[in-house]
């Protein structure tokens, strides 16, 4: 089984974790999570605010409705949901076709902590690979193995687990920091803040609603954003860290983002980060997010209970004063001058390429090198509303195809002798083009308190042996 293909899967199960904790939000003064969406361009309703004569497939632009929805996803609250997910991935070379199929099932609980379960099998030339994960208040617990057949059952693995003779072991994980992350305030308002950042789209259903972001073309966006700031750090050579953080697009994103959480929740996020960082802050300071974040880059003592008095940074004062280049330098090990890295031509070729880019990170996990072409790359984010603007649920859909052609290779026949074409030039023999396609799908619905998997009675490797869960 390619261990590659499993390590593609294992980060699409945290990036899952990441859109689970978007969905997951609380209530909140004052958060539009609309974004820029009242420039949505295909339609109206056409019936001022009345929502009960428009026809499915509408695209809806009226304010008053429009503000209502976002308003509903701001408000929401979730206890849990159930979730299943597949991942398609082929590469075809000529008439040999290669393919690995990742199907994912579970449920989540939501609240002071997450707790969940994880079900996943990998299919491919090569067999059939699984995996089952638990997340609870312990930590995690997880077991992976081959299976016969053509399908994994994982009911019969549940029950291995606690068989009395010859159980199947779990292993176990500390999770205690990563839990109380993604089940901070902070975060989770965090997370939600970041569809600000994108235009979405709304269109009436059958019983209800559809908000849809459309992920790839929004991040071209903030790139494109970002070639301003780029800008600037080439052509003020000692930009500081102030001078980069008052840069709007900086202040605008950092605004949107920091938007309802206190200063309270983000010094409680901070605490849970490495404790050379949480036990230097300073005295709890009220307010607001952004206030407190700029606060930490004025603050003398904050800088000086971090870094100390040793060189290079004793001829600074607060975090805030260093020049930008000085970080770089130091994070890199040597003198940087930003102003000859065109970060600017970086960017915009990043917002070209952007499909190109993308498609290019794929070929690693495939054992492939060479140059993309005819690449295509679409990304979305949708929400479910019923007729009440109650969130039923949310799907993330994704695409990435391409095709992938090796540099070409000079022929060598068997006398040495290289084969020329009529000019007289070597001849070099066709690259071969390879086709690849990325497809992923998950689904989500809301659910009161889904139910768990019950851990206790199975066992887990400890240190000295088998350990039964109590």
């Amino acid at each position: 089984m390619n261990k590659k293909i499993l390590s593609l899967a294992l980060s699409g199960m945290l990036a899952c974790s990441a859109v689970f904790g978007l969905a997951a939000c609380k209530p909140q003064n004052g958060g539009n999570t609309g974004g820029t969406n009242n420039g949505t361009n295909s339609g109206t309703n056409g019936n001022n605010g009345n929502t009960n004569t428009i026809k499915p497939g509408t695209v809806i632009t009226d304010e008053k409705v429009t503000g209502s929805l976002f308003s509903a996803l701001s408000k929401a609250e979730l206890t849990g949901l159930t979730y299943s997910g597949s991942v398609d991935l082929s590469v075809a070379e000529g008439t040999t076709t290669t393919e690995q199929k990742i199907s994912l099932e579970g449920a989540l609980r939501l609240g002071e902590s997450m707790e969940g379960d994880a079900y996943l099998s990998i299919s491919g030339e090569d067999g059939l690979l699984y995996l089952l994960g638990f997340l609870r208040d312990g930590g995690a617990y997880y077991t992976m193995g081959e299976a016969e057949g053509k399908t994994v059952d994982f009911s019969a693995l549940k029950t291995q687990l606690k068989a009395q003779s010859d159980p199947l072991l779990l292993e176990k994980a500390e999770a205690g920091v990563v839990q109380s992350i993604f089940a901070a305030p902070a975060t989770v308002k965090l997370l939600k803040n970041a569809a600000s950042l994108f235009s979405g789209v709304i269109t009436k259903t059958e019983g209800g609603y559809s908000l849809v972001y459309d992920i790839a073309e929004g991040a071209a966006g903030l790139l494109a954003g970002a070639q301003e700031v780029a800008g600037a750090i080439e052509e003020t050579a000692e930009l500081t860290l102030s001078g980069l953080f008052s840069q709007k697009f900086v202040d605008d994103t950092l605004t949107t983002l920091l938007n309802g959480i206190t200063a309270k929740e983000l010094e409680g996020f901070i605490e849970l980060l490495p404790e050379e960082i949480a036990q230097n802050l300073p005295a709890r300071a009220n307010g607001t997010a952004k206030e407190y974040l700029l606060g930490l880059l004025r603050s003398g003592e904050f800088y000086t209970s971090v870094v100390g008095e040793g060189e290079p940074w004793s001829d600074y004062r607060t975090f805030g004063e260093i020049p930008l280049a000085e970080i770089v330098s130091f994070l890199t090990g040597g003198e940087v001058d930003l102003s000859t890295l065109k970060l600017k031509d970086m960017l915009k070729d990043l917002v070209d390429n952007l499909e190109n880019k993308v498609v290019s990170l794929l070929l690693p996990f495939v054992d492939l090198e060479g140059g993309v072409e005819n690449e295509s790359l679409d990304l979305s984010l949708t929400f479910s509303f019923d007729d009440d603007k109650k969130l039923l649920g949310f799907s993330l859909d994704a695409l990435a195809e391409g095709n992938v052609t090796e540099a070409p290779q000079e022929q060598q026949p068997d006398g040495g002798t290289q084969p020329e074409d009529g000019n007289g030039d070597a001849m070099t023999a066709a690259a071969p083009v390879t086709k690849v396609h990325f497809s992923a799908k998950l689904n989500t619905t809301c659910a009161q308190s889904p139910e768990l998997f019950d851990l206790k009675g199975c066992k887990y490797q400890g240190e000295n042996g088998a350990v039964t869960i109590k």
